[in-house]
């Protein structure tokens, strides 16, 4: 079980509340935030885990704050994150996420790229609304502005990287943008709301370390995960052509692998095998629990409570675990 998912409720609600009744953006917002189907029946709701938003507000709460002076912070983040997710789809073709049509394969491409403009500024605004002391929210908005444009970098140098090996150094300063800019700012915002900004930059370096753990163990799923519970097939993010950490460390020790994965639908199996002959899942998995003793040693150094400590180490045991 999560450990954050006491979180989510509000969260939800929020976003929920934050999409508009009618209009032309009703749809695009609602729907890759699933408060709304295409046709304007009632969707399923927030999807996925929720984990950027929770950790804002677990962050605060750890650090004497009210959890529901972070909560226009926290949906601003996952404002940022659902943004970032419907560009990503329109840019790596797929077609699907969470067992719904993406929104650019709901609503076509140009159509895509107004939802997650109007995502982003809708984020911008709901920071705009946490009730925080001035100097304190524009430290969050700035918070917000730079994991958000470190998250886009992370973007530009994965497309860039296409079709060409990754070392783990690149591997791994994609990624702490890509992924670890976003859960960094969520323990930053949190801090910035329970009044610590002493603790802001800490607190940074924190998720982030979370950021590359979660973004580790997600390729190692991606590659190695049980079907049944990811939702993908076997080597699933190789027959994608994903760039991640095992492919990154078995490229540097079988660099005559590279032209197998420029075929993968032809060559699973021998990649899946060379994979497995140079160790990359166990690496994957040392790397996982690598940056999550690094969380953990951050952690040491914040001024948490008994039960801020319990539940993050549950999450700990949640991250270096996960099957989906």
């Amino acid at each position: 079980m999560d450990p954050l998912d006491r979180f989510r409720e509000p969260v939800a609600r929020l976003l929920g509340a934050l999409v508009p009744e009618e209009g032309a953006l009703r749809p695009l917002l609602g729907y890759p935030l699933g408060v709304v189907e295409v046709d304007g029946r009632p969707g399923p709701g927030p999807g996925g885990k929720l984990l950027r938003p929770s950790l804002v507000l677990f962050s605060c709460q750890a650090l004497g704050g009210e959890a529901e002076r972070a909560l226009p912070l926290a949906v601003a983040l996952e404002l940022v994150h659902t943004f970032s997710l419907v560009h990503d789809d329109i840019q790596d073709g797929d077609e699907l996420r969470r067992g719904r049509p993406t929104a650019w394969k709901a609503f076509g491409v140009g159509q895509a790229v107004n939802a997650g403009d109007a995502l982003l500024v809708l984020a911008l605004q709901a920071a705009l609304r946490a009730e925080l002391p001035l100097p304190a929210k524009l430290q969050a908005q700035e918070a917000l502005l730079s994991a958000t444009l470190r998250m886009v970098e992370g973007q530009a140098l994965d497309l860039s990287a296409e079709g060409k090996p990754l070392d783990v150094p690149g591997y791994l300063d994609m990624a702490r943008r890509k992924t670890g800019a976003l859960l960094g700012a969520a323990f930053a915002l949190g801090a910035l709301a329970a009044g610590r900004p002493d603790l802001q930059r800490i607190s940074q370096a924190l998720g982030e370390e979370l950021g590359l753990a979660f973004q580790i163990r997600d390729d190692l799923l991606g590659i190695w995960g049980d079907p049944q519970r990811t939702g993908k097939p076997v080597g699933g993010d190789l027959l994608r052509k994903k760039r991640s950490f095992p492919v990154s460390f078995a490229l540097e020790r079988d660099p005559a692998l590279a032209p197998l994965l420029s075929a993968p639908e032809a060559h699973l199996a021998a990649i899946l095998a060379r994979l497995e002959a140079v160790g990359a899942q166990a690496a994957a998995q040392e790397e996982v629990e690598r940056h999550l003793r690094a969380a953990e040693g951050l952690a040491r150094e914040l001024p948490w409570p008994g039960w801020a400590r319990a539940v993050f180490g549950e999450l700990l045991a949640f991250l270096a675990t996960r099957e989906a």
